[in-house]
């Protein structure tokens, strides 16, 4: 003999496969979103970085190609995002302040179709002794 199924269980599996499917997709929807917020965490750190490191070695003067360094490093940044403070004029060699370049207001748009998420990516800030604060012949100043 033969097992039937009632004809009140049709199309279950269906429903089923429908329910757990949409909760996976959206797991794993989101593990893709915060890997993607952690890449734009370690990539401002690394910008700041680097714009510390150019800065020290390039001229107060070179202060928009800093940020276009910067930028490249992570598109979502802005010159309005980037902060440079360079140390005072009367700096000499046995004693400086720093040079600081720091990330604020930086917001990363998560691509959840339909879900507007907006997360805000901490300041983050890198200071470094100032060195020569001359580009002259310093390729990385060009």
């Amino acid at each position: 003999m033969k097992s039937e199924k009632p004809n009140h269980q049709r199309g279950a599996v269906a429903a089923e496969f429908a329910i757990v499917s949409i909760l996976f997709f959206a797991l794993i929807i989101a593990v893709i979103e915060f890997t993607k917020l952690g890449i734009v965490y370690s990539s401002a750190v690394e910008a700041t970085r680097l714009g510390a490191r150019v800065a020290a070695v390039c001229s107060k003067t070179d202060a928009a190609k800093v940020k276009a360094k910067m930028k490249s490093m992570l598109g979502l940044l802005e010159p309005a995002n980037i902060t440079i403070t360079y140390p005072s004029a009367s700096c000499s060699a046995a004693g400086c302040d720093p040079v600081t370049v720091a990330i604020t207001g930086l917001t990363y748009r998560a691509a959840i179709p339909f879900v507007p998420l907006d997360f805000p990516v901490p300041a983050f800030s890198t200071s470094v002794p100032s060195e020569s604060l001359d580009s002259t012949d310093n390729p990385l100043c060009q």
